[in-house]
């Protein structure tokens, strides 16, 4: 039987998680609860493509594809890009058959193309797809996918050497030492789904916000992955097969474990930390595997910790056995198997020299950046930007302006709005809510790595809802660096510090937000017997009235001229507030 729906009834619910948990490694990923959390988050995206096998009227075989609504000429796994394993169901003895009539209705509706992504490589599908393939005359390609560590508990005697061997590591006794004198150091795990459902957006913020301070992107600013673990949580919850694991310093999450209790395992799947400083130089991740694995090692029904695909290091410190997994391409067309087969060959050359490695991917950034800004910007609107910027590098006539705050609270402020410390909570929030604005996802990520770093204070203006308006930074004026001139500048009192790196979300533009948010933050500067300071380039004129309109002074201006790599000319007024630190010739 052939659907291109996943039917959401119990009785084909039952008779599925019958097969799941009858396969030689039963996995959450083969649930019926899985496939129907994927269409309710992609059905918009992906198609499902579902085969049933029958004998008589008991259900033998299924597996679930999707197809490209725009594509239809190929076939993956369902749970392809979100399962860390996929299969084709059936008991071992009949896996051979079941595969056979899969492809051979694959056939019959010319698809052309079946990948089948992560497939273990212990499965018997992967010696049933091989006879099979030739039967149906589709050319296979394969190759190793991932190494997945894994802990194998083992007997009692083998599970309480475990035990004592992951919490008697030194630098784990140090970072909970250390996160102890913060407040009391607990692991909860949550199972229910009304436990889960209020923290899945602080999993999700911290999620964003970790990602942008290593300066990736989070698939989880995504609202179609959010929905899918929302989905996911919902339905796997009626069973007791989800965990949402935190380790919390007092009140505080610290680390954020998504993860399964599937029979005979504990999946690790989708984990964060708290990006912030203050905790993450303590390994507050490493710290709740740990308290995983040390819980699992107590409980009987548990065989396995999976750590699934991905080699990050850390993962290595507690794994004691691997699983491969697979990736197979059965294509219709002989030149289209050997472009998959060639196009592998050079990844996996590229690969084993880290320099040309780095430089594909450089290239391949740089013209996913290219693409994207001729996207937005068209083609006449891309090449006005080149010529200015290639204006800029032969010859600049810089002046940069700088403003003291002079004035008491300004009238007419929007009084919904309210000025917080940026957390990391916000930034993850923020990242979430403009994920298709390229250049506000590129000034979170710089912020995400500012905070890390915890040298500079961020702010956030955030409206009724909790929505973030308008970011701004502050740090001493002695010592900042302008490097829009090349300067490191001398702050002409002890007290000056320097609001920068303001920035107002494309969506929120228009309504005045930075003029509050500036003002908010100097009249908070103030009440810390600070004397604050804000500067603008001369050029742009919306920011600069905004500035005097926020109850700012100008004080002084620094002005360059510059021709290539030759300074032409140089005024800084008053000559006490900046000096140069570079030594490029100057000429007058």
């Amino acid at each position: 039987m052939v659907l291109e729906e996943i039917p959401e009834g119990p009785e084909l619910r039952h008779a599925w998680n019958e097969l799941a948990l009858g396969m030689e490694r039963p996995e959450v990923f083969y649930t019926h609860e899985w496939a129907v959390a994927v269409q309710r988050a992609y059905g918009d995206i992906r198609k499902p493509l579902l085969m049933l096998g029958y004998e008589g009227d008991s259900l033998v075989g299924v597996v679930a594809f999707s197809r490209e609504i725009e594509r239809g000429a190929k076939v993956d796994f369902l749970a392809g890009t979100t399962g860390d394993y996929c299969d084709f169901l059936s008991q071992p003895n009949k896996r051979k058959e079941f595969v056979d009539a899969v492809l051979g209705e694959l056939e019959t509706r010319k698809i052309r193309k079946v990948v089948l992504t992560n497939l273990p490589a212990n499965s018997f599908s992967v010696d049933a797809l091989a006879s099979a393939a030739r039967k149906r005359r589709f050319n296979v390609h394969t190759r190793s996918a991932y190494m997945c560590a894994r802990v194998i508990l083992g007997s009692v005697e083998q599970r309480e050497a475990l035990k004592q061997t992951t919490t008697g590591k030194k630098r784990l006794r140090r970072n909970l030492r250390e996160l102890e004198k913060k407040g009391p150091v607990c692991v909860r795990h949550d199972t229910d789904w009304f436990e889960i459902e209020p923290i899945l957006q602080s999993f999700s913020n911290a999620h964003a916000a970790r990602f942008l301070s290593t300066g990736r992107i989070s698939n989880l600013i995504q609202p179609e992955r959010r929905k899918f673990l929302l989905e996911l949580a919902r339905e796997l919850s009626c069973s007791g097969w989800i965990a949402i694991s935190r380790l919390l310093v007092g009140d505080i999450p610290v680390a954020w474990h998504y993860g399964f209790r599937f029979p005979g395992s504990w999946f690790w799947y989708q984990p964060t930390v708290d990006s912030g400083h203050e905790y993450g130089d303590f390994s507050p991740g490493y710290c709740l595997l740990a308290k995983i694995v040390e819980l699992a090692c107590d409980r009987p029904e548990v065989d396995v910790v999976d750590l699934g695909l991905g080699a990050e290091e850390y993962k290595e410190r507690f794994a004691t056995s691997t699983l491969e997994t697979r990736y197979c391409v059965l294509s219709r067309s002989f030149s289209g198997h050997l472009q998959v087969a060639a196009r592998d060959r050079v990844a996996e050359i590229a690969k084993s020299v880290p320099r040309i490695e780095s430089g594909v991917r450089a290239i391949i950034s740089s013209l996913d950046q290219w693409s994207a800004r001729l996207h937005r910007a068209g083609v006449p609107g891309l090449l006005r930007k080149i010529a200015r910027r290639a204006r800029s590098v032969v010859f600049a006539n810089d002046e940069v302006l700088f403003f003291q705050w002079t004035a008491a609270r300004r009238e007419g402020r929007n009084r919904r709005t309210t000025l917080l410390p940026l957390n990391s909570d916000q930034l993850g929030a923020a990242a979430i809510r403009y994920a298709d604005e390229p250049t506000t996802i590129d000034f979170l990520m710089r912020s995400a790595q500012r905070f890390r770093l915890g040298q500079d204070r961020g702010f956030v203006l955030i409206d009724a809802n909790g929505t973030p308006l308008h970011f701004a930074w502050v740090k001493d004026f002695e010592g900042f660096e302008l490097a829009e001139l090349e300067r490191t500048l001398q702050a002409p009192s002890k007290d000056a510090v320097m609001i920068f790196d303001c920035y107002t979300p494309i969506l929120q533009r228009g309504n005045g937000f930075f003029g509050d948010a500036i003002a908010s933050l100097a009249e908070q500067l103030c009440a810390e017997g600070k004397a604050p300071w804000i500067f603008g380039a001369a050029t742009n004129r919306s920011s600069l009235r905004g500035i005097e309109k926020s109850g700012f002074t100008e004080g002084f201006s620094l002005r360059r001229k510059r021709f290539l790599f030759f300074r032409l000319r140089e005024d800084s007024i008053p000559a006490f507030v900046a000096k140069r630190t570079t030594s490029s010739p100057t000429l007058q």
